[in-house]
């Protein structure tokens, strides 16, 4: 049974996918008819996008992880006996965590300089810049999360790399 916290961290998630993609397909959506119709464009509009996008990159990413959908290398562990390609999968999946965590602590310091400057973009003025690279830090977190999360669930299960139940 999920704990409440990883019951409510999937539908924030999936809420967050579905808001951005939604914004982005009206925005945009508005933007060509405004633009080709009306002769007339928001300034505004293709910043916002990009903001979107990003967002739903970052809530993309924590979710790909969730589920072991991330592309990565397998020629190894295909070749190689069962144990050690478990090891090799370990390392790996402990790799990224790493690797997010460390990620996730570099954008952090660029938020901190963002607010710090104040800077906010200039198509969006009430906008602060740090909003967007906010975006880069949950991600980066939610992939180390996730990551652990499946690593520890499949233990559990006593799955190996490849989904399958390990005979005893």
């Amino acid at each position: 049974m999920k704990s409440r916290l990883i019951y409510h961290l999937d539908r924030w998630e999936e809420y967050l996918l579905f808001v951005f993609m939604l914004l982005m397909l009206v925005v945009l959506t508005l933007q060509v008819f405004t633009r080709y119709v009306l002769t007339f464009s928001f300034s505004w509009a293709e910043q916002f996008a990009r903001f979107g996008f990003v967002w739903l990159t970052m809530a993309g990413v924590s979710l790909a992880a969730k589920k072991g959908m991330h592309l990565k290398v397998d020629f190894l562990p295909q070749i190689l006996p069962p144990k050690i390609a478990k090891i090799i999968c370990v390392f790996s999946d402990v790799f990224v965590v790493g690797f997010g965590l460390f990620i996730a602590s570099l954008i952090f310091k660029t938020v901190l300089m963002q607010i710090r400057l104040n800077q906010v973009f200039s198509s969006i003025p009430w906008l602060p810049v740090w909003t967007m690279y906010i975006a880069g830090v949950i991600g980066m977190l939610g992939l180390s999360f996730r990551t652990l999360q499946r690593m520890i669930l499949e233990f559990k299960s006593k799955k190996n790399f490849h989904g399958k139940v390990e005979e005893a």
